[in-house]
């Protein structure tokens, strides 16, 4: 089937197990939009905060792996605005000539090359709380040639000030011309909205975000140090002021590569750094604020900082993992944290394991989106026509998908 460069919008819907990790890419292309789908309705009565229902219940908002989807959906993040929501991911770009797209179509795989693909970070908007989505073909932000950012971006969060829209991010490259491999700093770029409108800018106009050729936040090279890398940046804006919220991984050996013989991870921890509106940073970093923690997002609401993480699990690449939370009145003092959500082995689409949640707070009730990882017992490769792409796990007995889950809690009136 050739592949449209039309917009897709996605219902929930139950689709063959399987799921993907790959690398990712890069490039901008031109989209028109496709018809409206009338989708499910919302949970009208979601249990209260901070309960949390799965909603769709059996199925992930948006599916991957197949033609006229995302090859892969990874550490989501929803800005959420009059217009509607805004989901910036992770995923893969697979190769196609003069660009790159967002889908694979298993039954024409040489019309765009999966195997050349690069990482970087897609988009899609929601005019219904999230359960239906529009997709935008090509990436929103383009790696560097060379520098801290050239190898993949990933794990982006957005966040406004005035007319400028900015986009931090994780991102793995070189240092001095050496490449340390995943070794991890963040990135921060922007987009001047003008009068536009977030889906005017980055669907319609498929605009692209111009990086700073530096990190907003660099990691540590020194020996005993919590922050030797510094990944998956979290940002609450208050007080005129960004509060930066990171994960820091301290290291062996600090001065070498993650996959360097001999390297291993002795802490994860939540850090912080704060800067001023023109991105200048006004304190050194906080190291190890918060243990046993990871993947996070810290919202700011109802006069207290909420974190909502992902646990840490021995298990093969985020195997059992679990949604928490935990709650601080000055965003260093965190309370034990508490599980929010579980993998289900009833439920097909999050029985592997649930990770990176990111959290919208409306009036009446808060709607969390997450990484659900979903397992299929048969092997990924090849992919037949009418197969879905995914990640050998289990020894290749079986097949990892990543998709997006949503479920939603009821928010208690202010006084």
């Amino acid at each position: 089937m050739y592949l449209s460069n039309c917009l897709r919008r996605v219902a929930p819907a139950s689709f063959r197990a399987g799921l993907t990790l790959f690398r990712l890419a890069v490039i901008a292309l031109s989209i028109s939009a496709c018809a409206p789908f009338q989708g499910p309705q919302d949970l009208a009565d979601p249990p209260p905060f901070p309960q949390f229902a799965r909603h769709p219940a059996e199925a992930p908002v948006i599916s991957s792996g197949t033609a006229g989807l995302p090859i892969m959906v990874f550490d989501p993040f929803v800005y959420a605005d009059d217009e509607g929501y805004h989901l910036f991911y992770t995923t893969s770009f697979c190769r196609r000539p003069y660009s790159f797209a967002y889908t694979w179509d298993p039954a024409a795989p040489d019309y765009c090359n999966i195997v050349n693909a690069l990482g970087s970070i897609g988009y899609a908007f929601s005019s219904d709380r999230g359960l239906t989505w529009e997709f935008r073909d090509t990436p929103v932000v383009l790696p560097a040639y060379s520098g801290f950012d050239s190898a993949k971006i990933e794990t982006a969060q957005v966040f406004r000030v005035g007319d400028t829209l900015y986009l931090s991010y994780s991102a793995d490259g070189d240092v001095g011309g050496r490449k340390l491999t995943a070794r991890y700093q963040i990135g921060i770029a922007k987009l001047e909205l003008g009068r536009r409108s977030l889906r005017e800018a980055l669907l319609e106009d498929i605009d692209t975000f111009d990086r700073r050729s530096r990190p907003l936040l660099e990691y540590s090279m020194e020996e005993g140090r919590l922050d030797n890398n510094v990944q998956e940046p979290s940002i609450v804006v208050r007080d005129d002021r960004i509060e930066l919220y990171y994960i820091g991984l301290g290291l062996d050996l600090p001065t070498e590569a993650l996959t360097a013989p001999g390297q291993g991870i002795n802490s994860i921890t939540l850090g912080r750094a704060y800067f001023d509106l023109g991105l200048a940073r006004l304190s050194e970093p906080e190291e190890g604020i918060l243990h046993g923690v990871n993947i996070t997002e810290v919202k700011y609401f109802d006069g207290a900082y909420h974190l909502f993480g992902t646990s840490l699990s021995p298990g093969e690449f985020h195997r059992g993992e679990e949604i928490i939370h935990a709650t601080s009145e000055d965003g260093r003092h965190w309370s034990a944290t508490e599980t929010l959500l579980s993998p289900d082995e009833q439920r097909a689409f999050d029985n592997w394991g649930l990770m990176a949640p990111t959290v919208v707070a409306e009036k009446d009730r808060f709607i969390l989106f997450y990484t659900a990882y979903e397992a299929s017992p048969h092997e990924c490769f090849p992919v037949p026509p009418d197969g879905r792409f995914g990640r050998p796990v289990d020894g290749g007995r079986q097949c990892l998908m990543a998709t997006l889950g949503r479920a939603v809690s009821r928010r208690q009136e202010e006084k």
